[in-house]
């Protein structure tokens, strides 16, 4: 098997999400350090302008989003288990809903603390992608509403750990505590003492956070964007051939030139459709510099449609 590359750049936290999960699994990677905003000339022509952080790599296959990247990491082996048998849903589910709940919040919650810490073109690069200011000035004033809200996910993830577990669901750790620690670490990591201190719950949250902070991101080692570049150029990406009736319930056929969306924030990306389950879309996208590859998008969070449609 290719390497495992990860696309990333230290600020992210889905990309420190996915640092841990490969912490937990013991697996070794690659690193390849990205632009914290576009353009990225070099991701660009392998993605296909998908403009979301971070994309593993494998050969020619991408993964996008980590409800998919942390599933393809589960399936690399290694100890531990992201999706603990018999729980696979509810690490699932979980996660859903305190990122969903927690993650802007608490980005929009501390950005508003780094006034002369955030560069304007990281301003106005996020503005139409997130569809919020992130002017610090912004930000500020509202600092009491995205508080109550952060905290109003905390309280229910304090109530979680209540009984005196290690863990979200249980003695092992999971990919249900990374999704709710990563947006806790960026208000950490950046917010600096104040918002730290604001942030409550800290009796139950804080030894929860340390345990899992103890992860690690595992062995791993530098890569240029360049060779990145070409091990996807030297490889050939697969022919997936998983369908579902979906499908065709929605007028979409095997072949179809298709637009791939975020439900919720962030730009579309286009190709041709291969693959449609209950848990994946595969597009194959193509670039001069690149040649061809596979594009892949988790089913939740992602809107499919045929591209002339979306335009």
């Amino acid at each position: 098997m290719s390497e495992v590359i990860l696309h990333h750049y230290q600020l992210s936290p889905y990309s420190e999400k996915t640092r841990l999960a490969l912490g937990l699994k013991g697996q070794g990677w690659r690193s390849v350090e990205i632009p914290i905003w576009t353009p990225r000339p070099k991701l660009t022509p392998m993605t296909g302008g998908y403009r979301r952080t971070p994309i593993l790599q494998i050969g020619a296959e991408f993964y996008c989003d980590t409800l998919l990247i942390l599933r393809v990491i589960e399936k690399l082996g290694g100890s531990g288990a992201l999706y603990p048998k018999g729980q696979e849903g509810l690490a699932k589910a979980f996660g859903w809903w305190i990122e969903k709940g927690s993650f802007m919040n608490a980005v929009c919650l501390t950005i508003g603390n780094m006034s002369g810490k955030i560069p304007q073109e990281l301003v106005d690069e996020r503005r139409p992608l997130f569809r919020v200011n992130l002017d610090p000035q912004a930000l500020l004033p509202k600092r009491a509403i995205y508080l109550q809200r952060l905290n109003a996910h905390l309280a229910w993830l304090a109530e979680v750990l209540a009984d005196g577990r290690e863990f979200a669901l249980g003695s092992d750790p999971s990919a249900a505590d990374l999704s709710a620690y990563h947006p806790i670490w960026f208000a950490r990591q950046n917010g600096g003492p104040e918002i730290a201190e604001l942030i409550a719950f800290s009796g139950l949250v804080d030894p929860w956070y340390a345990r899992v902070a103890a992860l690690g991101h595992g062995k791993h080692t530098d890569m240029t964007p360049d060779e990145a570049i070409e091990i996807a150029r030297a490889h050939q990406p697969n022919d997936p051939d998983g369908w579902s009736s979906e499908a065709k319930n929605v007028g979409i056929r095997r072949g179809d030139r298709v637009s791939v969306t975020p439900d919720d924030y962030g730009n579309p990306v286009h190709g041709s459709l291969l693959a449609w389950t209950a848990d994946e879309i595969v597009i194959r996208h193509e670039d001069p510099s690149v040649g061809k590859v596979n594009l892949h998008f988790p089913r939740v969070g992602f809107d499919v449609a045929l591209a002339e449609e979306a335009a």
